[in-house]
């Protein structure tokens, strides 16, 4: 029988496994991980945290639903969607780091302020290789041994039988690669170092591409986003799956509730960090400003016994190149002045004894009080 013509399998939904609130909560760590990674990635922690735990929890239901064949082959579509999903938005930025070669300049990873301990690595490598290793057998395995008299469609760019040819050998070349790869990982440790070593021209360089490698990054995550959604959303709505929208019980409550408070408490401290590194900006160039102030009038008032000094010594506020000024808008990772040490030691004459001569400049005498400094 062809399969266009199979009619649809009758699947009672699973409200306990991927209800309403279930997937709302796995939709709220999705989308609030994109948006506090694009604000604030100092305090993404708590969104990762419970992102992989929930990832890891819906593995474990879903290994025990396997061992006790209580799973139909659309509930696990769903399943895995689920649990692949806060590893999905990772994928473009692995494939963009071994396209560039790892070059320190235009690998997102090390270009983020987002930082973790070994514990979330473990957690984050065990959870992965469980979900792929589930995600093999499914496609390797199950799919190709399912012999029904009914079709369940999903959503592939489209409408697409579960049990279709091209979608099994595409599902697990997607899983065994994944699985070639966390292999190699562990046993090559790829990727451990850039390849090119990083110049202060390539500095310069990836201090600009910060900015669109965050915007790029934005745009690939919701983008994946949306996908995620929409296979999940429209294979319910196709299969006419029934009592997965019940939005009334504690069960389906609890995680978005767990999700949106986390994810308040991660906003509330960009907000906070933001207004302090503000304030404390503004009280750091009213102080060097009134201190640039005073040791001006005190380096012009001494000016007349220091008659062989033809330049003045200018101090200039520790704030002269603050970040909030356009033209010296370089990014925390990075120094300024680290980029331009070579050229202040090189030209370090030319600031206090450019216009003196060779005898005037081994007979200098600094007025009282007045130090000499590069600086």
């Amino acid at each position: 029988m062809d399969a266009r013509s199979e009619p649809l399998c009758s699947l009672t939904g699973r409200s306990d496994v991927y209800g309403v609130g279930i997937r709302a909560a796995f939709y709220a760590q999705w989308l609030g991980s994109l948006l506090i990674e694009y604000l604030s990635e100092e305090n993404l922690a708590d969104l990762r945290f419970i992102s992989i735990f929930s990832s890891a929890a819906a593995s474990i239901s879903l290994v025990i639903g396997v061992a006790y064949n209580s799973l139909q082959p659309l509930d696990i579509y769903f399943l895995l969607l689920l649990v692949m999903g806060c590893f999905l938005f990772q994928m473009p930025l692995h494939i963009w780091r071994i396209v560039t070669r790892c070059q320190a300049h235009l690998d997102p990873f090390q270009l983020s302020k987002e930082s973790h301990g070994h514990f979330y690595h473990l957690m984050t490598l065990t959870v992965l290789t469980a979900n792929v290793s589930m995600g093999t057998w499914y496609f390797t395995y199950f799919l190709p041994h399912l012999d029904r008299g009914c079709r369940d469609v999903i959503f592939l760019l489209g409408k697409v039988n579960l049990e279709s040819r091209g979608y099994i050998i595409a599902g697990s070349i997607f899983f065994i690669g994944i699985l070639v790869s966390i292999g190699g990982f562990i046993l090559l440790n790829t990727c451990c170092t850039p390849i090119i070593k990083s110049s202060s021209r390539n500095r310069r360089t990836r201090s600009r591409n910060i900015w669109r490698l965050r915007k790029l990054r934005a745009i690939s995550g919701f983008i994946i986003f949306t996908l995620l959604v929409l296979s999940i959303e429209l294979p319910n709505q196709w299969n006419h799956i029934q009592d997965v929208y019940d939005f009334t019980t504690v069960t389906q409550l609890l995680p978005l509730m767990l999700t949106i408070g986390i994810f308040l408490r991660s906003w509330a401290m960009y907000a906070s960090g933001a207004n302090d590194s503000s304030e404390e900006r503004r009280r750091r160039r009213t102080t060097s400003t009134s201190s640039s102030s005073t040791s001006t009038s005190t380096s012009t008032t001494s000016s007349g016994d220091s008659s062989q000094v033809v330049r003045y010594y200018y101090t200039y506020p520790f704030s002269y190149y603050d970040e909030e000024d356009p033209y010296y808008d370089y990014d925390d990772y990075y120094d300024y002045y680290n980029d331009y040490n070579d050229y202040y030691n090189n030209n370090y004459n030319y600031y206090n004894y450019s216009n003196t001569s060779g005898d005037d400049q081994a007979q200098i005498q600094w007025p009282q009080g007045v130090h000499f400094s590069r600086w």
